[in-house]
């Protein structure tokens, strides 16, 4: 497979039952940063990305060639989810207004789903992706990574309410 512009399947290798092969939806910059962790993580293996934007595409593309990851490659979303066979998940990193839309595809297609916040831009939208895990018994995650890192933690406990470092907060932005 050409890891630039070739929307054919990834060639099929046997998966060990530690593997687990995704999918990432939207190659921009945090769909970036998910897949620099994604890459960290032994036995998850990234079949395919999609993203509207060719650059995007391209860049992600020749990013994980460099890591010796070759991937088959999308411009629509639709057709990864009807050409990719033996996938386990998907990573959702598209813009808000688009989430319910894609993981409710992803979901509908057999796929676990991890998807970027914001959840939605609507409360039906994200209403409908409740409907869609539980309808298909799928695991559906929304990233919110701030509230469970260390780090953060760290400032917020004991920086800020042990140490009281800002003072009184009367307003954030």
């Amino acid at each position: 497979t050409n890891a630039i512009g070739q929307q054919s399947p990834a060639v099929a290798t046997p998966k060990k039952t530690d593997e687990f092969d995704i999918a990432v939806i939207g190659c921009g910059a945090q769909g970036r940063v998910l897949i620099e962790s994604v890459l960290r993580i032994p036995g998850i293996r990234i079949k395919a990305i999609c993203d509207i934007w060719e650059y995007s595409r391209t860049y992600t593309a020749n990013y994980l060639k460099k890591y010796g990851v070759i991937v088959s490659v999308y411009e629509d979303y639709r057709d990864l989810l009807a050409r990719e066979k033996g996938l386990d998940a998907a990573i959702v990193a598209t813009p808000d207004w688009v989430h319910a839309e894609h993981a409710n595809a992803c979901l509908r297609a057999g796929l676990h789903v991890y998807c970027e916040k914001e959840m939605s831009n609507s409360l039906e939208k994200a209403r409908s992706m409740v409907r869609a895990a539980r309808e298909t018994k799928k695991l559906l995650q929304i990233g919110h990574q701030r509230r469970s890192n260390p780090r953060y933690i760290h400032a917020i406990e004991r920086l800020i309410h042990e140490k009281k470092i800002l003072g009184r907060v009367t307003m954030a932005y």
